[in-house]
């Protein structure tokens, strides 16, 4: 059985520039491919949270479409007009030809129609709806409201909310579910759409919704620090969580810098994925990684035991931002290949391509979307969004 603390030295002087071999070219900034590498065409979705927009990627040519996210704003406390809307998080529905984002700082969940890719509908639910989960089926959303909004007076930070999508023309609330903690974040659903998972970002706890009954349960992540759910900590930071094989969750934590108010001094808490039992809701295992990698947002590959991991990286140690592939049994997990660049730049979403032979990346900072083979981490190509790149701060990421 792994070790629960299963510690990782990266290297972060393990990648390579290099013209000689073809792999990438730095220069001002942006990352090209050198043209050799053949990719399938693919349509990649990418919020630009920046420019109030979202980017559809010809994987192929390198082209990208802009949709404009210009719906009306809303306004609070009477005169308070939120403004942007700062896209964040996307999600696909194959079977019922949607795709939704969250907008953070106007509240919103919009639907779009997968074909045409025109808005159908929105939904305002304020207070910064963060992550989305889909229940195909039944037609169901589940979102995640990270923190009051400004001007949003009494508005909770504990909510998780369905939202029922069956009425093709309008969207609606139809299931709230308090959790115990502030600030929950990381959503994750099983295969059937009965079970919910999220982590307060803040006090490091993980629960379990059971939707059909509206039970909920809990468990303290930091064993080490034990606080109540109420309790604020910041010390993982949990990220995202998705759930494996109906029996296992990966949670990403964030981790980094961190102040210890008992002893009055900063400690360096690392970076982890941990893996845990869903039935049980038990720690299995944590791969732990240098405290400067932040790992971000995850994505399970769907023909192997692999998860794939963005590092978002710290922008004061260059070179600490990558990917890294994970393997796993149902009692541990391995480091399996990483891949970092300065070049990359607070990565930010990533998804993996229906085969499981391609990876789709964001960089935040660096404005490109960055591709990979799966198998070794290759960097494929690096595509920049848009003329505008270097202010389009990319978040989430899906492709179609």
């Amino acid at each position: 059985m792994g070790s629960i603390c299963t510690m990782i030295n990266i290297d972060y002087k393990s990648y390579i520039f290099s013209l000689a071999a073809g792999f990438m070219v730095l220069s001002c900034g942006l990352l090209e491919s050198n043209g050799n590498n053949s990719i399938p065409a693919h349509s990649v979705y990418v919020a630009l949270q920046g420019l109030d927009q979202i980017g559809i990627v010809n994987t192929d040519t390198g082209e990208m479409t802009s949709i404009d996210i210009d719906f009306e704003t809303i306004v609070m406390d009477g005169d308070m007009n939120m403004g942007d809307h700062t896209p964040h998080f996307i999600v696909i529905d194959e079977i019922n030809r949607y795709w939704f984002v969250t907008t953070i700082m106007s509240g919103f969940i919009a639907r779009y129609d997968l074909v045409t890719n025109t808005l159908i509908d929105k939904i305002a639910l304020g207070d910064l709806p963060a992550l989305m989960v889909l229940n195909e089926n039944d037609k169901k959303l589940y979102v995640s409201r990270m923190m009051p909004m400004t001007g949003m007076a009494g508005s909770e930070s504990t909510i998780v909310q369905e939202i029922d999508y069956s009425n093709p023309e309008i969207m609606t609330l139809s299931n709230e579910f308090i959790i115990g903690s502030p600030t929950p974040h990381g959503l994750g659903i099983n295969s059937d759409g009965t079970e919910v998972y999220v982590a307060s970002n803040t006090a490091d706890w993980i629960y379990k919704i059971n939707i059909l009954t509206g039970e909920i349960s809990g468990k303290v992540m930091d064993v080490s620090i034990g606080n109540t759910p109420d309790i604020v900590t910041q010390r993982l930071k949990p990220i995202q969580i998705i759930s494996v094989e109906d029996s296992l969750l990966f949670v990403t934590c964030s981790s980094g810098e961190w102040y210890d108010y008992i002893n009055q001094k900063f400690v360096h808490i690392p970076g982890q994925i941990q893996l845990w039992n869903s039935n049980s809701m038990t720690l299995i295992d944590s791969l732990q990684l240098d405290w400067r990698a932040s790992p971000w947002h995850i994505i399970p590959s769907p023909n192997s035991r692999m998860v794939y991991v963005a590092l978002k990286g710290d922008l004061d140690y260059p070179g600490s931002a990558g990917v890294i592939s994970i393997s796993f049994e149902f009692d541990n997990l391995s480091l399996e290949d990483q891949k970092y660049s300065e070049a990359f730049q607070t990565l930010h979403g990533i998804d993996i391509a229906s085969d499981g032979k391609t990876l789709f990346v964001s960089g935040r900072r660096d404005g490109h979307l960055h591709i990979f083979n799966s198998s070794d981490l290759k960097l494929l190509k690096s595509i920049p969004l848009g003329e505008n790149y270097h202010t389009a701060l990319a978040g989430g990421v899906k492709v179609k």
